[in-house]
């Protein structure tokens, strides 16, 4: 699976997905601030996001906003700021999905390392991964990294240099306003904030179908 990186947004052409797409400054600047904006002001965050395997192992916890669930289904009334949000990735990238799961801000401090988990199991979904900080420096590290896809059946969970070393597909910097759009049967995670972030707070805004459909480029 290969990283192809763009500065514009495309229409995809293939299902399932052949490459990671990484676009930056995808958003635009006026709705990325009206996002930002309602977000700053809202106390919807919840500390109970983890990941439950087939085994009943229950990953460490992080930050999450849980904003739509399936068929586009709103938690609570504070969510409307962030459906243009989804609007634009579909119109942008031409998807729709058949099987909307699920859509939501996942937040991560210093020492909240990502669980390698996966997405799907459907072979025609799509992942959107939004990197909507407005502020980020490299040396606060948060990056997602994708994994070879048998990763989790050798039972390999936890962030370590050997599974880097030996599963790692890709590792892509977090950037504001940078989209990933990935196959979420890949196995991925993401990075806490270093200590030199003090006290950033890394926020991807996550909108995912299990089941996606490309719309024709000429219509």
């Amino acid at each position: 699976m290969k990283v192809k990186y763009y500065n514009s947004s495309f229409k995809l052409d293939t299902l399932p997905l052949d490459a990671i797409h990484v676009i930056d400054d995808w958003c635009s600047p006026g709705l990325w601030q009206r996002f930002n904006n309602a977000l700053s002001v809202t106390d919807r965050w919840s500390f109970d996001n983890d990941v439950t395997y087939a085994d009943g192992e229950t990953t460490e916890i992080t930050w999450i906003m849980r904003l739509f669930k399936k068929w586009m289904k709103p938690v609570g009334d504070y969510v409307e700021f962030s459906r243009p949000v989804i609007e634009q990735m579909c119109n942008d990238f031409g998807v729709e999905f058949e099987q909307f799961d699920f859509a939501g801000i996942n937040g991560q401090t210093q020492g909240l390392q990502g669980t390698i988990h996966i997405d799907s199991f459907r072979a025609k979904n799509i992942s959107f991964l939004w990197h909507c900080n407005t502020e980020w420096q490299s040396e606060w590290g948060g990056s997602f990294r994708v994994y070879q896809k048998d990763t989790l059946d050798k039972g390999h969970r936890g962030f370590s240099q050997e599974l880097v070393d030996n599963y790692q597909i890709a590792e892509i910097k977090y950037k504001p306003n940078r989209l990933i759009i990935i196959d979420g049967s890949y196995p991925h995670s993401a990075d806490a904030p270093t200590p030199e972030s003090k006290y950033a707070f890394r926020k991807t805004f996550v909108a995912r179908g299990n089941v996606a459909k490309l719309v024709d480029k000429n219509q």
